[in-house]
């Protein structure tokens, strides 16, 4: 058995349990529950308590880090890059890391490109912030900077920022920020640490982390960008302004990490390229390196964030030490697993709430595909959670994408979010090319391509507002059971895609344990829970 924790913020273990087979858990899913949470001791202790595990965990090969006294400064950059490239299953390729920080010995990093071979993995470059604690000048923190300018009043919402851009369009703001970002013409970037700083200090620094207010001089910057807009931002209210400051970030971010990726190629040579970093969550970014960038292939490990430093520690020992153990990440199913006992006892204690009954899997699909045909929104859970931040159908809510009502519904009814957030389509992955513009499987969620125009008038609800969307495919290897029902349904309605977004109540992780799911369910204003081969629905109150 060998384990490992994340030592950074998102705190999770990985670890290899007897057999090969990795394991591997955020420490928001279980707990308190609480999104993002540092504490990697929760994910250690909710896997030592199972009996599968208990045993193995606190033995010679476990390398679990506390960091709940604070932040650990260990290799950060390289743990990314180990988890993106020997997830990838290529044998050599660019790897490119991009996020806020993270230290390697006394250096605050914000940005490396490395090199992976069968010998391992190589530094190329990295840049740097030039002295203290915050990198005010990383990509990552400038795009944080630009949400909160945007009205985002938490830390966190880049993806919210992300969706929010799609409606922006071309203003003066995009030519205000120029001046404090950009790409050069050898792929680097620059980013003045005075508009980080200011517009937090002014915002989230100053509210949760107690920054002091910013120098006379630099407060100008705030105070320009404020009389700018037709009023100042007020976190969770958005206007244009909102939507264009967003819409100019997200151009900047693009072309900073497209110079970037071409930069990296300039400097390896090589035709593919691995990405992590949580700037590699910026799945439209993504989408622009694939489409524009030098690659012929591009990888993007599902847990580009720091939850997924645990699994890049895991992998470089892997490695290192020569273990006969497959790190290619066909899926991204590296939860616990659940027994049919847990499943039950979680059934039980809602007993009271919900009639339930145990399918065979056609009838079990068959009901499903009715019910989603007839406008029904269905929560999904099936085994093994899903390694990163997204759903990927283990961890599901399904719809049906032909009703154009179906987004602002769940956004609304459902989920109790902002209404400019879309969701996903999910496509059997042999029919991806009929409806989305792809140059090859994504089964990860990862980028965000063209809907097809002809398409596009089929699938409405999975459509954002710029023709794009966040596309997950699916192959039969990768889930079976999934792959099945998005088949059943197109048989029926000629259209192979489900709308699917991660199961989940407002401000909470994603569902992990059985328990969890049927807590949820009660709680939120789903039409039927299926929970592995059981199929519920609320009693009539």
């Amino acid at each position: 058995m060998h384990s490992h924790a994340t030592s950074w913020h998102d705190g999770g273990v990985a670890m290899l349990a007897p057999g090969g087979e990795i394991v591997a858990l955020a420490s928001e899913r279980v707990g308190d529950r609480r999104k993002h949470s540092w504490d990697s001791r929760l994910a250690y202790r909710f896997l030592r308590d199972r009996p599968a595990y208990g045993r193995h965990l606190g033995g010679p090969g476990d390398r679990f880090v506390d960091n709940s006294g604070g932040l650990r400064r260990e290799d950060h950059h390289l743990h990314h890059a180990a988890s993106t490239f020997y997830g990838s299953g290529f044998d050599e390729a660019a790897v490119l890391v991009v996020d806020g920080q993270g230290y390697r010995h006394d250096r605050l990093v914000t940005t490396s490109v490395w090199r992976g071979t069968a010998a391992g993995l190589r530094l190329v470059e990295e840049l740097a912030a030039s002295s203290g604690v915050f990198a005010a000048e990383s990509i990552g923190h400038f795009y944080t900077a630009v949400g909160v300018l945007a009205g985002m009043g938490q830390l966190n919402c880049e993806g919210k920022t992300m969706a929010l851009a799609a409606y922006g369009r071309p203003s003066h703001f995009l030519d205000r920020l120029r001046r404090f970002a950009g790409t050069r013409d050898d792929g680097r970037y620059r980013v003045d640490p005075r508009f980080t700083s200011v517009v937090l200090a002014n915002t989230l620094g100053r509210e949760q982390f107690g920054w002091a207010p910013p120098e006379p001089q630099d407060q100008v910057l705030w105070e320009e960008f404020v009389r700018a807009r037709a009023r100042p931002p007020v976190p969770g209210c958005f206007d244009q302004d909102d939507m264009d400051i967003a819409h100019a970030g997200q151009v900047i971010l693009e072309e900073i990490v497209l110079g970037l990726a071409r930069r990296a190629h300039r400097l390896t040579g090589s035709p593919r390229l691995c990405l992590a970093g949580g700037v590699a969550l910026n799945c439209v970014a993504n989408g622009r390196i694939v489409r524009d960038g030098p690659f012929r292939e591009v990888f993007v490990v599902p847990a580009p964030g720091d939850d997924g430093q645990a699994v890049g520690k895991l992998l470089l020992e892997v490695k290192a030490r020569g273990l006969p153990v497959d790190t290619t990440m066909r899926t991204a199913y590296y939860g616990p697993p659940y027994s049919e006992d847990e499943v039950e006892a979680a059934v039980a204690a809602v007993g009271e709430h919900v009639e339930h009954a145990r399918l065979d899997e056609a009838p079990l699909l068959a009901a499903v595909v009715d019910r989603l045909c007839d406008g029904q929104v269905v929560g999904w859970w099936q085994g093994r959670s899903e390694l990163g931040p997204r759903a990927l159908g283990h961890r599901s809510i399904l719809a049906d994408p032909r009703r154009a009502g179906m987004r602002d519904h769940i956004n609304a009814a459902v989920k109790d979010r902002e209404w400019f957030r879309p969701f996903a389509p999910m496509v059997v992955e042999e029919r991806a090319g009929e409806f989305f513009e792809l140059q090859g499987p994504s089964p990860f969620m990862a980028l965000a391509v063209d809907v097809r125009p002809a398409a596009r008038h089929l699938i409405p609800a999975a459509v954002h507002v710029d023709g794009k969307a966040r596309v997950q495919t699916l192959g039969r290897e990768q889930d079976r059971r999934c792959h099945r029902l998005l088949r059943e349904f197109g048989a029926r309605t000629g259209v192979p895609v489900l709308l699917n977004t991660s199961f989940n109540r407002r401000d909470e992780p994603l569902v992990e344990t059985p328990s969890d799911a049927c807590r949820a369910f009660l709680a939120m204003n789903l039409d039927a829970l299926v929970l592995g081969d059981h199929l519920l629905t609320k009693r009539p109150a």
